[in-house]
């Protein structure tokens, strides 16, 4: 088994958030369905956090930091999803290319570059491919944000 991480405040794989809101690797529609997880908690959290919008007085406290199981056979199975030279993609072009990936259900995962840390690596998951059934979370923990993170200094 692998373990693949995820900060979400969802205890579910279904990617209702695709349906609702572009990603990096998707554009939002309905039935369209997708999740984001990480190779490590540090890059999930890395990915949080650059996504956090607006005032730091509003981020929560606390954040849900999930664990996923995923068989070793299925993770052997992962390819990237990079352009013909295997160099990263363009925002239009990764989402192109995610869109096009989730079409096809070729896979139940690909590989693809964080965007805010670029040597490290994020998993999209298809839950609507068959082989996401093969999934599990085997652990949720709600951790505390360490303040520092959002510490800005006074001008």
């Amino acid at each position: 088994m692998t373990s693949l991480w995820r900060i979400s405040n969802h205890s579910d794989l279904v990617g209702l958030g695709g349906e609702r809101a572009d990603g990096r690797w998707h554009t939002a529609a309905p039935g369209k369905r997708i999740v984001y997880l990480s190779e490590h908690p540090a890059v999930a959290l890395i990915e949080s956090l650059a996504n956090l919008k607006g005032n730091p007085a509003l981020i929560p406290d606390k954040y849900q930091l999930l664990q996923i199981e995923v068989p070793a056979e299925l993770y052997r199975k992962v390819k990237p999803l990079l352009d013909d030279k295997g160099r990263a993609l363009t925002q239009t072009q990764s989402q192109q290319a995610g869109d096009q990936w989730l079409r096809s259900k070729t896979s139940a995962l690909v590989a693809v570059p964080s965007a805010p840390s670029p040597h490290s690596t994020n998993i999209l998951l298809n839950p609507l491919h068959p082989d996401a059934a093969k999934l599990h979370i085997t652990g949720s923990e709600r951790l505390q944000y360490d303040k520092r993170l959002f510490h800005r200094p006074k001008p």
